[in-house]
């Protein structure tokens, strides 16, 4: 697929993204996948029939417009207030292109039973922030913008949040940083044994070592398909680490104010993860179960058997299985 790109301010910012086509029906559901490493190319070619699957290039991912080395350290060593700010304007980039690609009528409105039409935000890894984001800055788009997600925008979202216990290889000060991107693509793409999930206890967690019983995607793909898909600059990671208090903020916002709910009303929210996934995704699973369960029961959850973080790319017929049920 041809990676395109889309402005979404006033300053030039692009976003890059990659387009499934259009299904040949009136009531058709646009999903816009977020990504941080691979691109959903092959769900999109499954998803023609039924679904349109926009996969979009966060920043500083290829084809999309790098931050400057100011905004990239805002992140990590910026304060509360802008580390917030960022997140909000990446939020509101994310707006900007879903209202911009709408005039090239590619998702139907919602029809009464809230089964068909309409649009929904999939974030995944990196991106999943971004799927809270959007939702929580909707104020700040045009209000013509703000319409139109009354009207189409049904979210699922993949949530990697704060989650009891954490490990990636950019947590460890005796991995040089140089290596961070490929030890950490080889470990995000693993599948994990885990122990009895059923205890929801961190300590049944495999956090470091990939299992010998089935090969990271990632040594599953040819050169060509990691040129073509794969990303392996995951630099937003760190970032994320150190604004865990503001990405939490921006999540607890999207799935339980009040003032949200009153903007979307058609909002839904979906957490899904697979059971051999790396070790923060089942423990974020826990932790927001365990928030959903105090801020009143609105979210669902589905777990899938066998998966690891790549269901898309492994087997893209389950992982669009699983969007066509959560729709």
């Amino acid at each position: 697929m041809t990676l395109k790109t889309l402005p979404v301010d006033a300053n030039g910012t692009v976003l890059a993204f990659t387009d499934g086509g259009k299904p040949d029906s009136d009531t058709y559901i646009t999903i816009f996948a977020v990504h941080g490493m691979v691109i959903f190319k092959r769900v999109a070619a499954k998803a023609a029939s039924k679904i349109s699957v926009l996969s979009l290039s966060i920043g500083c991912s290829e084809g999309s417009t790098p931050h400057s080395e100011a905004e990239g350290l805002i992140p990590i060593t910026g304060s509360d207030e802008d580390k917030a700010g960022f997140i909000a304007s990446r939020g509101v980039q994310l707006g900007n292109f879903i209202d911009a690609i709408h005039p090239e009528k590619r998702s139907t409105p919602m029809f009464a039973d809230i089964k068909t039409g309409g649009m929904a935000v999939l974030g995944w890894l990196a991106g999943d922030l971004l799927s809270c984001a959007v939702v929580v800055n909707i104020d700040s788009l045009s209000p013509t913008a703000k319409d139109r997600f009354k009207l189409y925008l049904r979210p699922i979202s993949c949530k990697i949040t704060s989650s009891r216990v954490h490990w990636s290889p950019h947590m460890t000060p005796t991995i040089p940083a140089d290596k961070h991107p490929a030890m950490f693509t080889s470990w995000i793409t693993s599948y994990s044994d885990h122990g009895d999930l059923s205890t929801r206890d961190v300590s049944v967690l495999s956090y470091h070592v990939p299992s010998p019983l089935r090969w990271p995607t990632i040594y599953n793909m040819t050169a060509d398909e990691i040129a073509e898909t794969a990303d392996q600059r995951p630099v937003e990671l760190p970032g994320v680490f150190v604004s865990m208090a503001q990405a939490n903020a921006t999540y607890r916002k999207a799935c339980y104010s009040a003032d949200v709910k009153a903007l979307v009303p058609s909002l839904k929210t979906t957490f899904f993860t697979g059971d051999r996934s790396a070790s923060y995704s089942l423990a974020a699973l826990w932790s927001i179960e365990d928030d959903n369960k105090a801020g009143g029961g609105n979210l669902k959850f589905v777990v899938v058997p066998g998966a690891n973080h790549f269901l898309h790319w492994d087997d893209a017929d389950e992982a669009l299985k699983v969007y066509v049920d959560v729709l």
